[in-house]
């Protein structure tokens, strides 16, 4: 594949990702009151029973001082808490409230039924398996190469 095709896909990738960044961020905001960050941080805590703030990082793709600001602002509109880690006195375990639990469900609903629309019924139900194989392999294969100057920091 020509180099100059790779720049192309990749530009096609960054835009189709802002636009469904922007149209789920709008609807989270506009339904729920919320930013898409906090979903996604959401989104991880509970997948995970309860995480730490290194394990959000890692899970989003996100610096550690990143994940524990958006940690900070989910805490403090009462939708997580912080306990010290049973298994390691020295680090806090991120768990979602009750109105946070209730919340993510509620946003869960909002985000699914958005990229049904703007995924789901543009490529159907083959072609979402297939670019979800494909962008595992290809996030798999970066994240196991040299790692990002924002990685490397932490």
């Amino acid at each position: 594949m020509a180099e100059a095709r790779l720049a192309e896909l990749f530009d096609q990738l960054v835009r189709v990702e802002i636009l469904l960044w922007n149209a789920v961020e709008r609807r989270l905001r506009d339904d729920h009151a919320m930013p898409l960050p906090w979903f996604e941080m959401m989104r991880v805590t509970d997948r995970l029973g309860g995480a730490r703030v290194r394990d959000i990082a890692e899970a989003m793709t996100i610096t550690e001082g990143g994940a524990s600001k958006v940690v900070d602002r989910v805490q403090a509109a009462g939708y997580a808490e912080r306990r010290r880690d049973p298994a390691d006195g020295r680090s806090h375990r991120i768990t979602l409230t009750r109105s946070g639990t209730r919340l993510l469900h509620a946003a869960t609903a909002t985000v699914e039924a958005e990229l049904a629309d703007r995924i789901g019924a543009v490529l159907g139900p083959d072609s979402v398996d297939r670019l979800d194989a494909t962008l595992r392999l290809l996030r798999s294969a970066n994240l196991s190469a040299a790692p990002t100057a924002e990685l490397a920091k932490e």
